[in-house]
């Protein structure tokens, strides 16, 4: 399915471009996205996404398949499995930025994205709001990248011992959280009510198979 968003950055064009062309910079700012390191020209990473108590782990790649600096487009390809869900995702990313004025850019993304398991039972237009949603929570995350580079910086802090605790995991993408707005938007609180009835049911009677 082909999906398609669009939004603005206050940052000029060379500055928006550096910055989302830096997948080790943006990815914290995915919910539920962690990068796991590179090989090569091969980003390694992992997305966690939990539908209510059910959680799927997706681990995969992601490498610029295209990248003009010149025009400021990029074009990425994402991969990734879940095998505990047998389920499967890969996505071909188009990116393209203009500038809208001095200081800020407009940001056009098409994403071909196929996907297989349970959560392909949704269709495309509750899939392209939630991509909405989801985009939304992103670029609230990138603006703290963002800090203007006129801003006087703090003299920094000391740095704390190395801890030697796990990296704790970043938190599930909730795709219910996601998704009951949109149904409700759309279908009116009964289809809410239908989506967790699907849910129980699928806990109490899916699960025992």
């Amino acid at each position: 399915m082909l999906l398609k968003n669009e939004f603005e950055l206050d940052a000029d064009l060379d500055r928006a471009w550096a910055l989302l062309t830096d997948l080790e910079r943006i990815a914290p700012c995915m919910p539920g996205a962690r990068l796991d390191g590179r090989d090569g020209d091969t980003y390694l990473g992992s997305v966690r996404v939990k539908v209510g108590p059910i959680g799927a782990h997706f681990t995969g790649t992601a490498r610029f398949d295209q990248r003009d600096d010149a025009a400021r487009v990029a074009v990425i390809a994402a991969s990734g499995k879940d095998p505990k869900g047998q389920a499967t995702a890969a996505a071909r990313i188009h990116a393209r930025l203009e500038p809208v004025g001095p200081a800020r850019t407009r940001v056009l993304i098409d994403t071909d994205l196929d996907i297989s398991g349970r959560m392909a039972q949704f269709g495309r237009g509750a899939i392209a709001d939630v991509s909405n949603r989801l985009i939304g929570q992103f670029v609230s995350n990138l603006s703290t990248q963002l800090v203007p580079a006129d801003t006087p910086q703090q003299a920094a802090a000391p740095l704390p011992p190395p801890s030697r605790e796990p990296e704790p995991e970043p938190a599930g993408l909730n795709a219910v959280d996601l998704i009951l707005p949109v149904l409700r938007d759309r279908y009116g609180k009964a289809a809410v009510g239908v989506l967790l009835g699907f849910l129980l049911g699928w806990l109490v009677f899916g699960r025992r198979r």
